[in-house]
């Protein structure tokens, strides 16, 4: 099915991903903030083990590394992320509000991937975002699609690992942009087959100055006004606050985080064993973080009293239909997809 291409460079399957943002975030530079994690900090593996092992298995997949697979039981046989039991907000940036009481971790953080055989998983990481999704959107702003964002680094033996291998096509959904905003989402998009006719017209979604922590297309560009953007209910905010506070060690360390790490660039690049093959297109062992892994401190302890572990379904309610607006000049970059 034509699709947008790729969030990053695949002219050289051999270059480190991050050559490419808003989808991948840089190294530390000096005196950045030194309160922040960076996404491949180790203690992705531990940090969030505990709240989601009750939802779900954690495994250590011969391709994908160390990942977390939620349960049928927990999500239901059509589960597929950034579409089920959940819906669109609007703080300055878009923000998955998921209806599942273990969505505040894997929605902000880390990537999912579809595994055959397995089904949707879960590859940790520590950088926060509202929803780390990739984003497409047509000439005439009828739809805006969406899929979860590619992976760049798998877990081998503890340490992160570039993945340099053949693009993997993101599972891309499609929305009528006048019912993004719905409740329940899910029940109005289009994929699969049925999509074909829709992502033929699509182009991806490339922000004006791209830079770590850029989100999706503004609203206001899709025909929304500013008071017709949801917000997050009272219970999905004690959600995402708890999620916010995993993104800083500052408000991490009463949930039982680890203190950030540094990536320091003049570390040379670590030697992992794992069972990728090596050569070209296969994954390369990227820069250690100075903190061990021995050194790191106990397993999170369980959430406060004071945030849920249940989530409600959020009543929101969907914007008004409405003659969308021709486009204007320049509103969307990147130009139109080769289809693939």
């Amino acid at each position: 099915m034509p699709a947008p291409p790729s969030p990053y460079s695949s002219s050289d399957p051999n270059a480190a991903p991050d050559n490419a943002p808003p989808y991948s975030s840089g190294e530390y530079a000096i005196g950045e903030d030194a309160d922040t994690y960076d996404d491949r900090d180790p203690s992705a593996l531990t940090d969030f083990r505990p709240p989601l092992e009750p939802y779900g298995t954690w495994v250590d997949d011969p391709t994908q590394g160390t990942v977390w697979l939620p349960s049928p039981a927990a999500v239901g046989p059509d589960f597929q992320p950034y579409v089920t039991a959940g819906h669109w907000a609007y703080e300055g940036d878009w923000i998955w509000v998921s209806d599942y009481p273990w969505g505040w971790a894997p929605f902000h953080y880390g990537r999912w991937v579809f595994i055959e055989g397995r089904g949707w998983a879960w590859i940790p990481g520590r950088e926060y975002r509202g929803a780390w999704v990739v984003w497409s959107v047509d000439d005439s702003y009828g739809y805006l699609g969406w899929a979860p964002a590619p992976a760049l680094f798998f877990w081998f033996g503890g340490a992160a690992v570039w993945y340099r291998g053949p693009y993997v096509r993101p599972r891309w959904v499609y929305c009528p942009r006048h019912e993004v905003f719905a409740p329940a989402v899910g029940t109005r998009v289009v994929m699969g087959a049925a999509a074909a006719p829709i992502a033929s017209s699509m182009r991806l979604y490339v922000p004006a100055t791209p830079a770590a922590g850029a989100g999706g297309p503004p609203p206001q560009r899709l025909g929304y006004k500013a008071d017709e953007l949801p917000r997050p209910g009272e219970a999905a905010r004690l959600h995402i606050v708890r999620a916010q506070q995993f993104a800083r060690a500052s408000t991490a360390e009463p949930l039982g985080a680890h203190p950030p790490t540094r990536v320091a660039a003049a570390i040379p690049a670590q030697t992992v064993a794992h069972p990728i093959a090596t050569g070209p297109g296969a994954p390369t062992a990227m820069s250690p973080t100075p903190r061990s892994q021995s050194a790191a401190r106990a397993l999170p302890a369980p959430a406060p009293a004071s945030v849920p572990h249940s989530l409600p379904p959020q009543r929101v309610a969907p914007a008004p239909h409405f003659t969308p607006a021709p486009p204007a000049a320049g509103a969307f970059h990147g130009g139109r997809a080769p289809h693939r």
